[in-house]
């Protein structure tokens, strides 16, 4: 790419800049009015709790439960720092219903099984008819070992049950 062509970028790519800069509180509303002001969203504070698990030695879970809600969405944070397994499900319950008309699904960001961080994905699954989270040691129904460390860590999102 010529020079020339270089500094004409970043020209428009300043100019861009200013534009966005002097625009930025104001957008266009439905009735088609411009408004000045960004509109007021509640937002979610965390709160934390204590879980109710399954797969774990009574009382050997410890690490940081909390959750936040905005509108109808529910961000839940789970950072497990010590578990015992004592069989080979895991799962928590949420400290909020999910809509459970669907499935909500994803990579935990962490699994120990064993003692043993896992290297290949592991999932967190909501749905079916159980208020939970269950954990699986893989992408599928992978099972825990029933003994040693088990540890999960991961931020779930799901729709908030009515």
């Amino acid at each position: 790419m010529p020079l020339d062509s270089i500094a004409d970028l970043e020209r428009r790519i300043r100019r861009l800049e200013m534009e966005l800069d002097q625009n930025k509180h104001k957008f266009v509303a439905p009735d088609r009015t411009v408004k000045t002001e960004l509109p007021s969203i509640p937002l979610g504070k965390w709160t934390s709790f204590v879980p109710k698990y399954s797969g774990w030695v009574e009382d050997s879970i410890t690490g940081i439960f909390k959750y936040s809600v905005i509108g109808n969405i529910v961000f839940l944070l789970i950072d497990m720092t010590a578990g015992t397994s004592n069989n080979t499900d895991a799962m928590i319950s949420l400290p909020i219903n999910a809509d459970l008309n669907t499935a909500y699904g994803g990579a935990l960001a962490m699994a120990m099984d064993n003692g043993t961080v896992l290297t290949g994905a592991t999932k967190w699954y909501i749905g079916g008819t159980s208020q939970t989270i269950v954990f699986n040691t893989d992408m599928s129904n992978g099972a825990w070992t029933a003994s040693g460390t088990k540890r999960v860590r991961c931020l779930a999102i799901y729709a908030k049950g009515t």
